[in-house]
């Protein structure tokens, strides 16, 4: 799932590819799919927590992307905003047929996929974190770090100003500081303990 660098310059090359790909040209779709294909597929894993469920959600969304890309003219909307739109959509379509909410995803089977040696699952404390995000937050981090989305392509998915954003973004990142750090220190005492432990019984 590599991301397809085709000239130096991916923002205007971007949008020809875009506008090749609604005329028909193949080529151009096909360059799309390498190129953000890795992207929609990171944000669908932390938001699923199933690589599975992912990679299939992922094959929707340009499933979809084939079928409106014939309709897809700019306006003002960057291409990477178009297309999690679509993304977002085929979510909630996942959410509300499944009968889940992010929040109601088990975690524990997570933590379990871990320890195996093969597992492509997202990281299970990372995860942990980011669902203690109300959902709006979460999808802002997910969106600029998990698939790399600047400020404006996310504003313009999200159909909200550059500068919510920006507050969104902030507050989660604080938030998420404030619950990693906590484990940390949960996690140290308890070592401590252990240790503590060991040696009297030695």
């Amino acid at each position: 799932m590599a991301f397809l660098k085709v000239t130096d310059d991916p923002t205007t090359d971007t949008i020809a590819l875009a506008q090749r790909a609604a005329q028909g040209d193949q080529a151009a779709l096909a360059a799309l799919y390498e190129r953000y294909v890795a992207a929609v597929y990171r944000f669908m894993l932390y938001r699923v927590g199933d690589a599975a469920t992912a990679e299939d959600l992922t094959a929707d969304v340009f499933a979809n992307v084939i079928t409106a890309i014939q309709r897809y003219e700019a306006r003002g909307v960057p291409f990477e905003a178009w297309l999690f739109r679509i993304a977002r959509a085929r979510l909630v379509d996942y959410y509300r047929h499944s009968g889940r909410r992010p929040e109601q995803v088990p975690l524990d089977d997570i933590e379990l996929a871990a320890e195996d040696e093969d597992n492509t699952g997202p990281d299970p404390v990372l995860r942990q974190a980011l669902m203690a995000l109300s959902d709006k937050e979460r999808e802002v981090v997910l969106l600029h770090f998990g698939s790399g989305l600047g400020h404006a392509e996310i504003a313009a998915a999200l159909r909200i100003q550059p500068n919510a954003v920006k507050v969104r973004l902030h507050r989660a990142l604080r938030k998420l500081q404030v619950i990693l750090e906590s484990r940390a220190r949960t996690e140290t005492a308890y070592l401590s303990r252990e240790e503590d432990t060991y040696e009297r019984k030695s």
